[in-house]
């Protein structure tokens, strides 16, 4: 699988040519829904190879050394390169099939219940490139206990695919994630221990096979008592043999206002206490604040180096995302923010024939357009080049593997990348 990026004037005919391909194999792999391409625009290429996205710090030394090939094998499969120089963004062919080896990663991907029959398909279509698929269902009431879930019909769904079933248990209310909710348990041995059993109690009847654990915005006073529920909920799954992945807010270390996190989230603690850490290295940029890429890839990497210091790359499971954050300009502080899924991105760039662009700071691509109204908008998402450098980060680091929220989100080259990269672990 390669990534061509569209310039200016290359037509689908061409660059299926160009890679000796079919025009309908590159429309099929991307879902495109015309033919008419925009300069900027990231395609997927089903052919035997694979692209490399040039990341921060890279040499084309550091990269062929990485791969076991030199240089000269380099410069030979790419030829618009000048000497040695490369610039973050570029989209390089590996040199040789050898390097295209799959290793094993475990995958999760996180689907948020809606209805049923779209759950259904949802799962059917992504099951596959996922080794626990976890529903997002089991919130929290504001004093702390377990909300239900309409469950049933993605369990029935998902006992017909190769993925494993994952209960997804969260302090998400009716207002969003609440601290306060999370609060009124970690802070209480008993409502610990009630809350425990009766998580224990949904997993067993319902026949879930992991649990996924997603407290957000907790407050650093919760910090110990996170990590003392988290033991006491193993103590409770491992000797029935379900595993726990838990996520957590991201973490750099570099960042001014993290202060807070840091002091709630306890990457050692937590770690001690998992099978799985998921990294939602993602929402650097969020609704209601200002405008900037939604995963950025520096950041994304300061968080992978940050959590390294506090456990094994073998826990590690890479956040990421299926969606884009749409704001007005200028913008107004804590005005609405839209949610645009990856695919809905691309459809308007080629419905209106607005050229994609692509920031090399950031490493992810943005689309600025007016509305009907004459309000000018910026688009901050991921792209198959974005998502490809955070492959190459699971690679770089040996991470266990990645999650993915989510999945109702239409992002078509998801799939095919997280296939070409990796075998995923089935249990």
């Amino acid at each position: 699988m390669e990534i061509h990026v569209v310039r200016s004037g290359e037509s689908l005919a061409a660059i299926a040519q160009q890679y000796r391909v079919t025009p309908e194999s590159v429309i099929a792999a991307n879902q495109l829904p015309s033919t008419r391409l925009v300069p900027g625009q990231t395609l997927v290429v089903p052919t035997a190879a694979r692209s490399y996205v040039v990341m921060p710090d890279d040499t084309l030394y550091a990269i062929a050394t990485r791969y076991g090939v030199s240089v000269a094998r380099w410069l030979a499969a790419n030829p618009q390169l000048k000497g040695n120089s490369i610039q973050v963004g570029d989209v390089l062919r590996l040199p040789t099939l050898s390097a295209l080896s799959r290793p094993t990663k475990t995958t999760l991907g996180f689907l948020e219940l809606r209805q049923s029959p779209v759950d259904e398909a949802t799962i059917y279509n992504n099951a596959s490139e996922y080794t626990y698929l976890a529903l997002f269902g089991y919130g929290m009431s504001a004093t702390g206990s377990i909300t239900p879930a309409r469950d049933g019909p993605a369990l029935r769904a998902l006992a017909r695919t190769s993925s494993v079933p994952s209960a997804t248990f969260s302090n998400w209310t009716d207002t969003g994630f609440q601290p306060d909710a999370a609060h009124a348990i970690l802070a209480d041995s008993g409502m610990r221990g009630n809350y425990i059993k009766e998580m224990v109690s949904i997993v067993t009847t319902r026949q879930y096979k992991a649990v996924a654990i997603d407290f957000e915005s907790l407050y650093a006073e919760d910090r110990e008592g996170f990590v003392e529920f988290l033991a006491e909920l193993s103590a409770s799954l491992d000797p029935i043999g379900v595993p726990t992945i838990v996520c957590v807010m991201p973490i750099t270390g570099h960042l001014y206002y993290e202060g807070p996190i840091i002091q709630a989230y306890d990457y050692t603690g937590i770690a001690n206490h998992a099978t799985y850490i998921m990294l939602m290295s993602y929402n650097w940029s969020w609704p209601g604040g200002p405008p900037g890429p939604v995963a950025a890839l520096p950041l994304v990497q300061y968080n992978i180096s940050y959590a390294l210091q506090h456990m094994s790359n073998k826990k590690i499971l890479l956040g990421l995302v299926r969606y884009g954050y749409d704001w007005a300009l200028p913008y107004q502080p804590a005005e609405a923010t839209l949610t645009w899924d990856v695919q809905a991105v691309v459809q308007k760039a080629m419905g209106e024939q607005i050229p994609i662009q692509f920031d090399n700071v950031s490493v992810t691509p943005l689309l600025q357009y007016g509305d009907y109204g004459g309000q000018q908008h910026v688009i901050w998402f991921e792209d198959a080049r974005s998502l490809q450098t955070k492959l190459q980060m699971v690679e770089k680091y040996q991470l266990a593997g990645v999650a993915a929220w989510e999945l109702s989100e239409n992002f078509p080259q998801m799939k095919p990348l997280i296939l070409d990269h990796f075998q995923i672990a089935h249990l």
